[in-house]
């Protein structure tokens, strides 16, 4: 690997490492194409999940203070462990540019109707809702997707930054558990990959923690502004490489 690709890996990651430890989102989103362009998709999906457990474990324990709010987010966290399941079952066979379309609408759904469709968080309607989306993140989850949802669903339901951080980051982690057994199971697990996930945990890290900083300097509407950009961007990945790439 060059220095021309070394430079780019690590502003990648730094940049990818920034929004997730602001927003719990964006961490694959930035840093798995900019990987796929030096590794190959495959290699890059692999060496990904490494730097993803790590962020996700770094923002539940950082979050300490509001465990007492995790209890809230079973109901979500078990149907997103079944969602992942039946996702894992279903999601090779299923049209992929018809389940884009299908994301892209829940998304702008959510995010122009979402303080309608969802209510107060505090309602039935929510409640009811939570576990619902939840079981269908899992299930989009087999194909790396489930941030667009999960993350305009928690955006329309107007959490604080603190809680949002917190839901996101428990449910990706559950996810991320479930990936890094899977591939340890496959095989894809190689040294040198193994080797490149953890370099890749030190820029990530360094801005990590700074995104974390950044967070805490956020009002609720900016962190809300931030979190449509993200979500936007998500989408607009989704579709280029469906239709596209």
């Amino acid at each position: 690997m060059g220095a021309l690709q070394l430079l780019t890996l690590v502003v990648g990651l730094g940049v990818a490492g920034l929004a997730k430890g602001a927003t719990a989102m964006g961490l694959p989103l930035i840093a798995t194409p900019i990987l796929a362009s030096v590794f190959g998709p495959k290699q890059a999906v692999v060496i990904i999940t490494i730097p993803i457990f790590v962020a996700n474990t770094l923002l539940v324990l950082q979050s300490w203070r509001v465990f007492g709010y995790l209890r809230t987010l079973v109901p979500l966290i078990l149907a997103n462990a079944a969602g992942t399941f039946l996702g894992a079952l279903l999601l090779a066979g299923l049209d992929q540019k018809t389940f884009a379309i299908l994301i892209t609408a829940m998304v702008v759904l959510f995010l122009a109707r979402g303080d309608r469709i969802v209510g107060d968080p505090g309602a039935r309607r929510a409640r009811l809702l939570t576990p619902i989306v939840g079981f269908v993140g899992g299930v989009m989850q087999g194909t790396s997707i489930s941030s667009p949802v999960i993350g305009s669903f928690f955006h329309a339901m107007k959490l604080p930054p603190r809680e949002y951080v917190i839901t996101l980051a428990a449910v990706f982690q559950l996810s991320s558990a479930v990936q890094l057994v899977s591939y340890a199971a496959l095989g894809l697990f190689t040294p040198d990959l193994v080797a490149l996930g953890v370099i890749a945990c030190i820029p990530m890290l360094v801005a990590l923690m700074a995104g974390i900083a950044v967070r805490g300097r956020l009002d609720q509407v900016r962190f809300r502004q931030v979190i449509v950009v993200l979500l936007v961007a998500s989408v607009a990945n989704l579709l280029w490489r469906t239709f596209l790439a």
